[in-house]
């Protein structure tokens, strides 16, 4: 399959509104199963099966069995990439249609995941306070680590050697939907990402994909990136 047919397939595919209800209950990063996501897409089980199997023909999610269950997920980074920049390009149809000049406020704008990386305002301004420290420096289409940032991230105990060696890219530049500008994915955004919930500067919240910001988040943030935030939902 060439280009253009693979491109006409993944819009195809994201072209039904329960195909892409299940897609976007996967941009966690989670694993879910069948079951589960036919209840979230209020389809039967073997509505849900058909529409799953094609979503795996077309490249857009993978599935594992685990004995009689099937669990799905986002094939790759690189495609949950493809469909956070979707977002922008539909939000940005549907501010023009309707005259406006600023997104609605939503909850997801603040804080939320990108697959397995932090995204939203906190996300964007987390990228532009790396910078701003010299932590790290824009070449090209990614974020690339200086010697100072690979000290800073030694004193929050992330390995930047390991994340280095990873096959995955070490962190790409990812178009934030609700902020139109970057923030950062690849190895290095996840890890900054897992880091944070590990150290209880964020926390999950009361939705999928939804992220809070701690009180304990916003003074470290502000200590070691003068970074000032202020914790949302």
């Amino acid at each position: 399959m060439d280009d253009w047919a693979q491109l006409a397939d993944l819009a195809a595919q994201l072209a039904d509104r329960s195909r892409t209800t299940m897609v976007l209950s996967l941009m966690d990063g989670s694993s879910r199963p069948a079951s589960e996501l036919a209840r979230l897409s209020n389809l039967s089980a073997a509505s849900a099966s058909m529409h799953l199997a094609k979503l795996v023909r077309s490249g857009i999610l993978m599935v594992r069995s685990e004995g009689r269950n099937k669990y799905y997920r986002i094939a790759t980074p690189a495609m949950a990439h493809a469909i956070e920049a979707l977002g922008v390009a539909s939000s940005s149809l549907a501010i023009r249609a309707k005259g406006e000049r600023t997104l609605i406020a939503n909850p997801w704008g603040f804080a939320r995941t990108c697959y397995d990386h932090l995204a939203g305002r906190l996300g964007v301004e987390l990228a532009l306070a790396l910078q701003r420290c010299a932590y790290v420096r824009l070449e090209g289409r990614d974020f690339k680590l200086t010697p100072a940032g690979r000290i800073w991230l030694k004193e929050i105990e992330v390995d930047w050697q390991a994340l280095e060696s990873m096959k995955r890219s070490f962190a790409p530049q990812c178009l934030d939907w609700t902020e139109r500008r970057y923030h950062i994915a690849g190895a290095l955004g996840s890890a900054l990402l897992a880091r944070m919930f590990e150290l209880g500067w964020l926390k999950k919240a009361w939705a999928p994909r939804l992220v809070r910001l701690t009180t304990k988040g916003e003074i470290e943030l502000k200590r070691r990136l003068s970074l000032v935030v202020t914790a949302c939902n």
